[in-house]
Formats: C-alpha cells, structure tokens, sequence
C-alpha cells in the first residue's frame, strides 16, 4: 500500500507505480477526490482502474455523483476495516475477471481476423488454381482424320488435379496424356501445369519412342516435384498412317479398349511405377491396331473410387459393365451415362474427387456391335 499526501501525489504515484486499486478520500489538499477520479477516468491507461471513494459526504445526492464521475464504490466514514478490505478484495476481484474477459476477448478477435484472413487467402489460392486448370484442358472434343476424341471434366468440391491434354504433331502423329497429380489444391494444379509444357514439349521430338517420351517426362519431373507429389498417366500415340496405337500405362487406371468387330474389350494395365518416384523408371508400351468402330475409354480414378452408403466402390467392373451396355452411344452420351451410372450408385451428385473421362472413337460406326463377356487383360512387357 502507497499513501499520497494530496491528490496530485496520488496522479503521479498512480501514472508511476502501476496501481491494482486507489481509496480515494473526498476531502484532500491540491486535489481533492472527485477531480482525481475524473481525471483517472479519462486517461485511458488509468481508466480501468478500481476506485473506492472514502468520505463523510453521506448524503445520497453526493453518493450518486461519486458514482457517475467513475467510482467503483463507495464507504462511509468512519472506517470499518473488515468491511473495507472485503470490498477491496471483491474490487481487485472485479477487476481481475474484466481483464480476463478483455484479453480473452482481444484473443477472440485476433484469432477471427487471422481466421478469416486465413479462409480469403485460401479462397483466392483455390481461385487461382481452378484458372489454372481450367487453362490447361483442351478447349473442347476434337476429331483429328479417322479419330474423334471426346472427353468431360468434373471437379469435386475440394480442388482436384486430374489433367488431360492431346494434340497433332507435325509428322501427323497424334498423341494424348491423360494423368492424375496426387493431393488437392494450387500446388497440384500448378504440377499438372508443368505436366502440359512437357507433354507438348516431348510428343513433338520426332525421334522419341512412347516409352521414351514418359521416361523424359518422368526424369525431368523428379527435378521439380516435392516429397509426397507424384502422378499417374496414360500415354497415347496414335499414327494413322499405319494404323499403329501404342498405349503407355505409368501406375495409372487401365485403359479399356473395345474391339467393335468381335465386342471383346482388352484391359490395359500399368506395368510400372508412377511417375515421379524413381528417376531411372523404365516404361513399357502396348501396341494396339485399332479398326473401324473401336472405341479406347480413358479415365482418372475418382470415377473408379466412388463409393456408395456401404462403402462400397463403383470399381473398374462397374466402368466395364457401362461401357459394354452403352457401347452403341456415341462417345459424348458414353461419358455421360458414366458420369450418372456412377453418381447414382453412390447415391450422391457430387464426387469426392476430381473425375476425367476420354473416349476415343477410330473411324466410322459399324450398324452393330457384338457382345462378348470376356475382359482380355493386357500388360506391358518389362523393358531393361
């Protein structure tokens, strides 16, 4: 405890010493206690600070002033200790709950501001992500002499990264990647970005083998691709001059290709590692012939991975089963009853992840198509 002989003592020891509360009396030299008050009040420093008013002045005019002038309280003279140091106590008490409840509400609105800071700088990354994919995906199916190429992509709520692209060199070969980056966000979409600048940049080297072509996507891809990123990938390189497909499957959903003339559908699997993970990964190639009417269907996993209430996956036997039923559609209203066939088997219209679906159609129509039940699976043999 601190005694001031007058009230502008009691300022200064107050704006000095860090005071937890002041006993004011009414009646003191230089200032008296009601002017100390005010002035206490509007120092924003000291305005908080607990005041008890000590005085003969009992009258109730005189006890209403103390109050509105900023008092906490107010005890008559003469002093009873007890009771003074029982209002002191509930005073500091007082004091001590309000700055908890100030500082916790200060902690509530900082944490507000960093949250919504947080959720606007997220917004406007996803934002900038979706440009981005969206810039990179083909402007819109495309029929390049006997091949037409449809294909659809849906995003999930959560930014995907699934990414396709095709293309025409000019030795007349046509070429088309599909892949999927691993993970959500800007940081994949900006991969499958980098992804487009080389499958342009690769497919066009005259020299380059199928194989070769994802062996230098994938060795230069592990340059820039951080712990935890990776991507699947289908690789297509169609020559119609001699009618010559090769199919480069890199840890990616198979392929499924349906012969028109005897209905057969052959299943290309993946024969190695996705891309990213081992430098020196060696890729193989399926060699397919493809004639008139045959479709090639090409899709990411997030149509595959689908669930329904049981937790139970769409899977590649029910992409076979649409396929095989809806083989007389033409390639854009295939995709579409993939897209529904598989929403409504889990009971829901939006997919949990991205989904891309390409179906490639060679030449014309034939007026039926046979049916056969036998899926042919086809891997690549190991290359050294």
């Amino acid at each position: 405890m601190i005694v001031a002989k007058n009230g502008r003592d009691a300022l200064q020891i107050v704006d000095q010493r860090g005071i937890d509360l002041v006993l004011l009396d009414v009646i003191m030299p230089a200032l008296n206690g009601v002017e100390v008050t005010k002035i206490l009040r509007r120092n924003p420093s000291t305005k908080d600070i607990p005041i008890i008013i000590i005085s003969s002045m009992t009258e109730y005019k005189d006890r209403v002033e103390f109050f509105k002038i900023g008092a906490n309280d107010y005890m008559p003279k003469p002093i009873d200790n007890g009771e003074l140091m029982a209002r002191v106590d509930l005073q500091l008490q007082l004091c001590r709950l309000r700055k908890e409840v100030r500082v916790a509400n200060e902690h509530l609105r900082s944490q507000n501001h960093m949250l919504e800071q947080h959720i606007s700088r997220i917004e406007r990354e996803l934002n900038m992500a979706r440009g981005v994919q969206r810039a990179i995906l083909p402007p819109g199916d495309k029929v390049f002499r006997n091949l037409s190429v449809n294909f659809e992509h849906r995003s999930s709520e959560d930014l995907g990264s699934d990414f396709i692209d095709f293309m025409e060199d000019e030795f007349g070969r046509f070429s088309l990647i599909i892949a999927d980056v691993s993970g959500h966000g800007i940081a994949s979409a900006l991969i499958a970005s980098q992804l487009k600048v080389l499958f342009v940049s690769m497919s066009q080297e005259r020299d380059l083998s199928p194989p070769q072509v994802m062996e230098h996507i994938n060795q230069l891809s592990t340059r820039f691709l951080t712990e935890n990123y990776y991507f699947t990938a289908i690789y297509i390189r169609y020559e119609p001059s001699s009618g010559r497909m090769s199919v480069v499957n890199c840890g990616h959903v198979p392929l499924l290709f349906m012969e028109a003339e005897s209905g057969k559908i052959k299943q290309i699997e993946s024969g190695s590692a996705p891309l990213g993970f081992f430098a020196e990964e060696k890729y193989s190639e399926v060699v397919l012939h493809p004639k008139p009417g045959d479709m090639a269907l090409l899709l990411t996993d997030g149509i595959t991975e689908h669930t329904n209430a049981g937790n139970e996956m769409f899977g590649l036997p029910g992409v076979v089963n649409v396929f095989r039923r809806h083989r007389e559609q033409a390639p854009a209203q295939l995709i579409g009853s993939l897209f529904s066939e598989c929403a409504s088997f889990g009971n829901k219209p939006v997919f949990a992840d991205d989904i891309t679906i390409s179906v490639l159609r060679f030449g014309s129509v034939p007026q039926a198509r046979p049916v056969d039940d036998d899926v042919e699976v086809i891997r690549p043999l190991a290359r050294q």
